[in-house]
C-alpha cells in the first residue's frame, strides 16, 4: 500500500494541510481518499485503477461510495468511476467504525453508538438483577458501554447535539438502575459514581492522547540513544 499512497501524493491532487498530503488515509486494506474537486477525485481513481492492474489486484466497487462534504453536498454532479463501474453516492458512510455524514461541514453521527449502547446496557442490565447492587450494574455499565460511547473521540469532533444524546444515554441508564428521573438528583448522582459529563470524559480523554503523542517520540528517542 506504501507504493499506491507515495503514486497518489507525487500526483499533486488530494487534500492538503500546510502543505502536509491527507488525501490518502489508509488503515491495513481500508483506504479513504479526499480530494477539493471531483476531477481531482476521478484522477485519484484512476491512479488506483493503475495501480490494480499493475501489482494484480481488485477495489472491490460494491463497497465503494462516494460521499460530498461541502455547500454544493446535495447537487448531483457526474458519478465517479473505479474498475469501469459508478460509485454511490451516498449519505452516511463507515470508516473505522466512525459514520461520517452528507452535510455542508464534516459531521458525524452517533445514532448507531445509541442503539448499541442500549442493547448492551439491557442485556448487562437483565444479567445482573441476580446481584442485587446497584453499583455492581453501574460497574459493568463503566467497562463495557462508556468504551462505546467515547471511542474515536480523541480524533473525531462531535457537536454539541451529538453529547447531548450521549449524555441521555447514561442518564436514562442511571434511571432505569435508581428508578430517579430528576436532573438535579441525576447529577448528584453521577458525582458521586465518578461519572462526570461525556463533554468532561472526552476532554480528559483527548488531553491524555496529546500527552501521549508528545511523550512517545520521546520515549522513542530515549530507547535508541540506550541501544546505542
Amino acid at each position: 500500500m506504501d507504493v499506491l499512497i507515495s503514486k497518489l501524493k507525487r500526483s499533486g491532487h488530494g487534500c492538503r494541510l500546510f502543505g502536509e498530503f491527507y488525501g490518502c488515509i489508509v488503515y491495513a486494506d481500508d483506504i479513504m481518499l479526499l480530494s477539493h474537486s471531483l476531477n481531482a477525485m476521478q484522477l485519484m481513481l484512476k491512479i488506483c485503477d493503475d495501480f490494480a492492474i499493475d501489482y494484480d489486484l481488485k477495489f472491490n466497487t460494491e463497497k465503494s461510495v462516494a460521499m460530498r462534504i461541502g455547500a454544493r453536498h446535495n447537487v448531483v454532479c457526474e458519478p465517479l468511476n473505479l474498475a469501469g463501474k459508478k460509485l454511490q453516492f451516498v449519505q452516511s458512510l463507515k470508516y473505522l467504525g466512525v459514520f461520517v455524514v452528507s452535510a455542508r461541514y464534516f459531521k458525524c453521527t452517533v445514532d448507531h453508538i445509541k442503539v448499541k449502547f442500549y442493547r448492551i446496557f439491557n442485556c448487562l442490565y437483565s444479567r445482573s438483577k441476580a446481584a442485587n447492587s446497584e453499583i455492581v450494574t453501574v460497574e459493568l455499565m463503566k467497562a463495557y458501554c462508556l468504551p462505546l460511547i467515547l471511542y474515536a473521540t480523541e480524533a473525531v469532533s462531535l457537536s454539541a447535539t451529538n453529547i447531548r444524546v450521549l449524555d441521555n444515554c447514561i442518564n436514562r441508564a442511571l434511571y432505569k438502575i435508581f428508578g430517579i428521573g430528576d436532573n438535579s438528583c441525576l447529577s448528584q448522582l453521577r458525582t458521586c459514581l465518578g461519572l462526570p459529563s461525556v463533554a468532561d470524559l472526552i476532554e480528559r480523554r483527548r488531553s491524555n492522547f496529546m500527552d501521549q503523542l508528545i511523550v512517545c517520540p520521546m520515549q522513542c528517542y530515549a530507547y535508541a540513544l540506550d541501544r546505542i
